[in-house]
């Protein structure tokens, strides 16, 4: 039997606007009835910061309950709020290459990102929105750092990819 609800897939790096992307994804969710997953990765470089092996290992053990700790106050309360299940995932290693996999495995309908701040110094190739781009072939949504979607409200969404993917919503609207 085939799940007939819609797969949103929020990729966070569990800073401080990760709230308002996680509130803009539950309203989202509400609004197309779909079952939402947060996915973090982390850096195995930005873990491991000692020489030995058995250091290595206590901080990657450290750095999973830590992680585990924080997706769960940041999830718990909103789901409680929005009364909604949220699901969540995370990984350690390659930010692009995890993603890739995760995405490949998970097939979600839709991928919600923050929105991010602009930096002085870019790297030519290494935004997550246009990586995204190129491997998913499906709805991206960027969400406000400061301003969630709200439940029954209007609003305008940017489609990016040329998706021409229509959900149907609790109204029989089309976004």
């Amino acid at each position: 039997m085939k799940n007939s609800k819609y797969k949103i897939v929020v990729l966070s790096d569990l800073k401080k606007s990760a709230i308002t992307t996680l509130k803009s994804s539950v309203s989202l969710a509400h609004m197309i009835d779909a079952d939402i997953e947060l996915f973090h990765v982390k850096k195995h470089v930005d873990i491991i910061k000692r020489d030995n092996q058995l250091s290595a290992m206590r901080s990657i053990n450290e750095e999973f309950i830590s992680t585990k700790n924080k997706i769960k106050a940041l999830i718990d309360p909103v789901s409680k709020a929005y009364d909604i299940p949220i699901n969540s995932n995370f990984s350690f290693g390659n930010i692009k290459d995890e993603i890739r996999t995760y995405i490949k495995d998970t097939k979600p309908d839709i991928i919600v990102l923050g929105q991010r701040d602009s930096k002085p110094l870019k790297f030519i190739g290494d935004s997550i929105t246009h990586f995204l781009l190129k491997e998913f072939n499906g709805v991206v949504m960027i969400s406000s750092n400061e301003h969630a979607l709200v439940p029954n409200e209007k609003m305008t969404l940017g489609v990016l990819n040329g998706s021409d993917k229509t959900f149907k919503t609790r109204d029989c609207l089309k976004i």
